[in-house]
């Protein structure tokens, strides 16, 4: 029993210096700054979520995600290719290799000492809440039923931010 409340102790501690630590940081950046940062965040975190339940949903990259994939992150399928080849026998999600591509090459917002702050309200934004709670469904339900044909990027995280919290 003791030992549960000294992990207990020890997240609460964590949980206390890592807002500390993003408090502190968003300090460096104007509020705007920060703000458009957090949206763009979500953004990308939309876009993976969506991407792995077309992929999970499909079983694979059908040619139609292909090619907006192309279209729309050129560079990102041969990004994901060569990690592939680089890391065979590695159980492939793509929808982790698009925020690592992102992240590289997309994510434009200077987060020099504020980075920690920006994950940590972005995390924590409430449009992350719906966005997790959206994909949990539609994970559920398009395993049961697959939709036909396959919403867009645009029309799913619209039903995603539309979408009432319980």
């Amino acid at each position: 029993m003791k030992r549960a409340s000294k992990n207990t102790d020890a997240e609460i501690e964590l949980g206390q210096r890592s807002q500390r630590l993003a408090e502190d940081e968003s300090r460096l950046v104007a509020r705007h700054l920060l703000d458009e940062a957090i949206t763009e965040f979500l953004e990308r975190r939309a876009f993976s979520y969506w991407l792995r339940l077309c992929v999970e949903t499909e079983g694979s990259v059908s040619e139609s995600l292909a090619a907006m994939l192309h279209e729309r992150c050129p560079g990102f399928l041969e990004y994901a290719a060569d990690y592939a080849r680089l890391h065979p026998g590695e159980q492939e999600f793509l929808w982790l290799r698009f925020l690592e591509w992102a992240d590289e090459k997309l994510f434009q917002t200077p987060t020099e000492g504020w980075r920690h702050a920006l994950g940590y309200y972005a995390t924590r934004d409430p449009r992350m809440d719906q966005l997790r709670a959206y994909w949990k469904h539609c994970h559920q339900a398009w395993k049961l039923q697959p939709p036909a044909p396959r919403p867009s990027f645009e029309s799913w995280r619209a039903s995603a931010f539309e979408m009432r919290q319980p």
